[in-house]
């Protein structure tokens, strides 16, 4: 747990903001803080795990005729083995 400013306080000569974490070695002055209540203890945040961004495949619906693959996306580069990054260029 954590002491959070939620006035801003001026102590041993620092300005603390809202929402800073304040030092907890003084125990008359956290209680002095949490009786004024200009302060409280607040839980620890885990931080959030990142998403990966899911969108629609590129391309409109339609008939491809000299397509390489069996997908039917026209304006679309198929996923082909020898379009793939890794691919050996010819020349």
């Amino acid at each position: 747990m954590k002491l959070v400013a939620i006035y801003p306080i001026l102590y041993r000569s620092r300005q603390y903001e809202v929402g800073e974490n304040l030092p907890a070695d003084d125990a008359a002055m956290v209680q002095a803080w949490l009786d004024a209540k200009t302060a409280v203890w607040q839980e620890e945040e885990k931080p959030k795990g990142k998403a990966k961004s899911v969108t629609a495949q590129a391309g409109l619906a339609g008939q491809s005729p000299n397509g390489e693959t069996a997908d039917s996306v026209v304006g679309r580069v198929p996923k082909t083995p020898a379009r793939s990054k890794g691919a050996k260029k010819n020349g």
